[in-house]
């Protein structure tokens, strides 16, 4: 896509979300710049309503922040329970917490009103790897006043879907010209309303509001639109919001019937050995043949006498 469309996509996407949220809530921005970090722990995946009711839950459960600091992350999680991923806002908080400490050996982060924007960004950016990129952006807004604007995972999902970013920008949490289309006077306002529409994709990412909401910022994203997975297929939805995989999770599973032993097998009857076969009978050695009786030699033949002439005898001529 190129910049004067997706420049122009972005700013209708503004004029469609003020007609469509007009009750939003934009954020206080008298906070010190401690609770701007952990409020956005909370915000992150959630409306602003849930937000609220977590931050002061943990604000009056505890008596302060050092006692969140040391607590848990499961009884933190139960705490804000009304947050639609709480064990990750949970954790985030704490990690917050712990780092700033650790760095600062103190929760007050005044002095950084007084330092340049780039280098308190650098100090809030290297608490720990993996703070999230929308915490670290909501505190550079809403607490130091710089042009930021703060996407969660789902607002993210959002652009995506309508063509304003790609999935590697979208894996990156960078949106391409997004902080030079929209000035930084309207930054705030902006961020609250995409906010809002992330967090309605997130839980509602199959409802026909929400696709008319998507559609009359971009008609030609139908294609892209989340789809109900069927119950034949069984195939989910890869566009599904990370939300329902963490409710199903949630959700406690039915122990299964535990499995009947197999009755023990018996023990096969040993073999009976076979009886040793018998030797074979040695051959007899046959007979040495006779010598056959040398032949007799046959009686030499008898001369015959010579006949004797009969008749009578002839007269002399």
């Amino acid at each position: 896509m190129s910049a004067a469309k997706r420049a122009s996509l972005i700013n209708k996407t503004f004029r469609v979300l003020k007609k469509q949220f007009t009750k939003v809530q934009l954020p206080v921005k008298d906070r010190p710049i401690l609770e701007q970090l952990l409020y956005a722990c909370c915000l992150e995946n959630a409306t602003p309503d849930q937000a609220t009711e977590a931050f002061s839950k943990v604000q009056t459960r505890y008596v302060d922040w050092n006692e969140v600091r040391v607590t848990t992350v499961s009884e933190l999680t139960e705490v804000m329970g009304c947050l639609p991923h709480a064990a990750d806002s949970a954790r985030n908080l704490r990690r917050v917490l712990f780092n700033v400490y650790e760095t600062h050996f103190s929760f007050d982060l005044s002095f950084m009103e007084k330092e340049g924007l780039s280098k308190v960004t650098a100090i809030i950016r290297g608490y720990y790897d993996e703070i999230p990129k929308f915490v670290v952006n909501y505190t550079v807004q809403n607490g130091l006043g710089g042009h930021a604007i703060p996407l969660s995972d789902s607002a993210l999902e959002a652009l995506e879907i309508l063509g304003i970013v790609t999935t590697k920008g979208r894996q990156s949490g960078k949106v391409a010209g997004l902080e030079r289309t929209i000035s930084k006077n309207k930054g705030v306002e902006f961020g609250a309303l995409l906010h809002m529409l992330g967090t309605q994709l997130a839980a509602e990412p199959y409802s026909k509001k929400t696709h008319d909401i998507l559609l009359k910022i971009n008609k030609d994203c139908a294609d892209n639109l989340p789809v109900k997975p069927s119950k034949k297929s069984g195939v989910t939805d890869v566009s599904d919001d990370s939300s329902n995989t963490e409710q199903l999770k949630a959700a406690p599973k039915k122990k299964a019937a535990p499995k009947k032993k197999a009755a023990p097998k018996k023990k096969a009857a040993p073999k009976k050995k076979a009886a040793p076969k018998k030797k074979a009978a040695p051959k007899k050695k046959a007979a040495p043949k006779k010598k056959a009786a040398p032949k007799k030699k046959a009686a030499p033949k008898k001369k015959t006498a010579p006949k004797k002439k009969t008749g009578r005898p002839k007269k002399p001529r």
